[in-house]
């Protein structure tokens, strides 16, 4: 594939991903859940922060004995809360947690991240407000860094190089077809 723009590359699988039934969507995200069920790391993990579906994103279930907790834009990154007091949208349609108090992101076992696309290199190409990024990054000097996994699904696969250096490479992708793992 031609070397393509971000830009370009959003337009094109998000474009895709709209096009998916809400009947495909179901059955595409049951096999992501099975995916993600089945990781070693995910079953010992308790603290998962996640996401709520927004533009034909896959729908995740929660796990049993697991907390899960959710994104909320908090100045230029995220901070992540319980979602025991439910949710409202915030200023881009986005649902997010009303709670006020967040959890400490180094006590996160394992983010789920969205995405729009992403590359074998796993880098990812999300909506292009780099707040995952810029709120990941914090977390790379930590020994015991959390793992960052993106959800999609397969169709979302790029074979562009789109990578810059602001971008935090995934530990994996979880899709409906297949789990694809960092070699790096």
């Amino acid at each position: 594939m031609i070397q393509m723009s971000k830009l370009k590359i959003r337009k094109y699988f998000l474009k895709q991903r709209d096009k998916i039934s809400l009947k495909e969507r179901l059955l595409l995200s049951s096999r992501i859940n099975r995916n993600l069920s089945q990781q070693e790391e995910f079953i010992i993990a308790k603290n998962i922060a996640s996401f709520k579906t927004f533009r034909n994103e896959p729908q995740l279930t929660q796990a049993k004995n697991k907390f899960y907790f959710y994104p909320k834009i908090t100045d230029s990154e995220l901070s992540f809360h319980s979602d025991k007091k439910g949710f409202k949208p915030n200023r881009y349609g986005i649902e997010e947690p009303i709670a006020k108090q967040s959890i400490s992101l180094n006590k996160i076992d394992i983010f789920l991240v969205p995405l729009i696309s992403f590359n074998k290199n796993l880098h990812r190409i999300g909506f292009g407000g780099g707040y995952y990024d810029r709120t990941l990054k914090h977390l790379l000097e930590y020994d015991n860094k959390p793992k960052f996994w993106g959800i999609g699904y397969d169709f979302q696969l790029s074979e562009s190089n789109f990578e810059s250096k602001f971008d935090v490479r995934l530990d994996k992708v979880i899709s409906d077809k297949k789990v694809y793992v960092s070699e790096i």
